[in-house]
């Protein structure tokens, strides 16, 4: 097993310290990332790292962006998928926030 990534560490810590804000605000946060239709974000807690494994539980529902369940940094395939995922979190709930303190 290889070691866990201190970025991706860093990136989810961020997000997580942010999923309370943006749980209590009035909208829920969408994104479009690369699509002509907007996709909501409602994560249900935080994102968990067990091992090499990282957890990313959402709320099911029609228009939501859709995450995996469970993201494996050591595959290549899972790993760049995972960078990208926490990526659109992290833009869209800065968004929300920003705008939410205007």
């Amino acid at each position: 097993m290889k070691k866990f990534p201190t970025g991706i560490r860093k990136r989810i810590t961020e997000i997580n310290s942010m999923i309370d804000r943006v749980n209590q605000l009035d909208e829920i946060p969408c994104t479009y990332a690369g699509s002509t239709f907007p996709s909501y974000i409602q994560l249900t807690g935080n994102i968990l790292i067990k091992n090499q494994f990282v957890y990313i539980q959402e709320q099911k529902g029609r228009w939501n962006w859709g995450f995996d369940r469970r993201y494996n940094v050591n595959e290549d395939g899972s790993f760049e998928r995972l960078k990208y995922d926490l990526s659109v979190i992290y833009r869209t709930f800065r968004k929300e926030l920003r705008k939410a303190n205007q």
